[in-house]
């Protein structure tokens, strides 16, 4: 069986019922028993009580003088009281009580004692005068619209009490519904904050998680959205430019063919316009193929020189082959184990080579080195950049397709620019 929890809900009302239940009853006890009180009291006071029961004694006063009976004719007096079917019957005198009809039993005189004092009435036996104390249920109709008006109040006061302590919860309830109205329509900047551990703080708790998640996605989106009008900007500049250069290129060459004239010089222009715009075209697709791939797989895990030491090789070869020089001294290998996906990382060295071709200087080395940290292997390249180049402010998507592909495979990409000198580092995740 589930325990309860004794801050939960259920158990606050719980314990509140109780608790007012309690006190309900503690306020009709002393309602109804001083409400009867006061008004036997009253009664007693004018003599109402017992004036409907005068017939009664003088009825008995009348019987005892015909019958001559003493205070000790117990069976003589019990079938009287009986056939007057009477709740209440007692002669005493003194403190000695000789007749009791709540007793079966005869009494011996003096055996029972009086307890308190009650509205006695004289009545003359045969041997001597007595007290009697006879109550007929005049008053009962009383005493029960005084028990019901009690019952009723103890009620109410009981409901007002539970209704009054209903109203934590009941303005929790209506703030969490005007919050809750307010998220609907857009509104995420207030905190919704409700103390306790109850299963109203539980869902409040659970709904200002919910706003957090609606502000961190809201703020997802906006910055999706600015990215990727950072980016249909920077394309249109990246493609405009060489289209705008091809364009003049190919006007260019239609004019010197009318006029007979070579045009071969302006043709291979036209042609690396050309390329330059399959370029960027290309890095687009990569784009959107990187960013749609939600699970990559990668590969088992291999040492770092068995993995990096082809794709850095050919790096040199390509790059040694374009006329720069390469540096790399700073290359050292440890017997340090990481995973990858081979596909992501060509393609990331496909576009440090690109990079490089398009905006490094060859007046000064391509500089490679491998870092060891607890947690990654790190890769890096520096460069001096070419000064002016009219691309290096572009779209950047380069970089971007190099940043998406090193999250995939668990690591990231860093860029630094200081000056003159580039510097790009590739942190790769060391497998366990």
């Amino acid at each position: 069986m589930k325990k309860i929890n004794k801050n939960s809900l259920i158990s606050k009302l719980i314990y509140r019922m109780i608790k007012d239940s309690f006190i309900g009853v503690l306020i009709f006890c002393i309602l109804n028993g001083g409400g009867i009180s006061v008004f036997r009291e009253q009664l007693l006071a004018y003599g109402d009580l017992y004036g409907a029961e005068q017939d009664k004694i003088e009825a008995f006063q009348k019987y005892v003088s015909e019958n001559q009976l003493k205070m000790t004719d117990t069976d003589e007096i019990r079938s009287w009281v009986r056939q007057r079917n009477i709740q209440e019957f007692v002669i005493s005198k003194g403190k000695n009580i000789f007749f009791d009809n709540t007793y079966q039993e005869d009494l011996f005189p003096g055996a029972v004692q009086k307890s308190a004092s009650k509205f006695l009435c004289s009545i003359y036996f045969s041997d001597g005068e007595a007290e009697l104390y006879i109550y007929d249920g005049f008053a009962d109709k009383y005493f029960d619209i005084i028990s019901f008006f009690s019952a009723i109040i103890s009620i109410l006061i009981c409901l007002a009490i539970f209704a009054s302590e209903l109203q934590k919860e009941i303005k929790n309830i209506k703030y969490l519904k005007k919050e809750v109205e307010e998220i609907g329509m857009g509104h995420l900047e207030n905190a919704i904050s409700i103390t306790g551990e109850d299963e109203i703080c539980g869902l409040a708790t659970g709904i200002d998680h919910m706003r957090n998640q609606l502000i961190l996605q809201k703020k997802t989106q906006e910055k999706m959205q600015q990215v990727q009008n950072e980016l249909v900007l920077g394309m249109a500049h990246d493609l405009r430019t060489p289209l705008t250069g091809l364009f003049s290129y190919l006007e260019i060459i239609k004019k010197l063919e009318k006029e007979g004239k070579p045009a071969v010089e302006y043709a291979i222009k036209a042609l690396n316009k050309a390329e330059q715009l399959r370029s960027v075209s290309d890095q687009l697709f990569e784009y959107f193929l990187v960013s749609n791939e939600s699970d990559v797989k990668q590969e088992e895990p291999e040492t770092v020189q068995s993995i990096f030491e082809d794709y850095l090789s050919e790096f040199c070869v390509f790059l040694q082959y374009n006329g720069f020089c390469i540096e790399t001294e700073r290359i050292k290998w440890k017997s340090v184990m990481v995973c990858i996906n081979s596909d992501y990382l060509g393609r990331i060295m496909n576009n440090l080579i690109s990079n490089i071709e398009k905006y490094a200087a060859k007046d000064k080395p391509i500089e490679l080195e491998v870092l060891y940290t607890d947690t990654y292997v790190e890769l890096g390249f520096r460069n001096k950049i070419i000064k002016p180049n009219p691309y290096v402010k572009g779209t950047g998507i380069g970089l971007k397709n190099i940043e998406l592909m090193m999250e995939q495979m668990k690591g990231f990409s860093m860029v630094e620019i200081i000056e003159d000198i580039y510097y790009i580092k590739l942190s790769f995740l060391i497998a366990r």
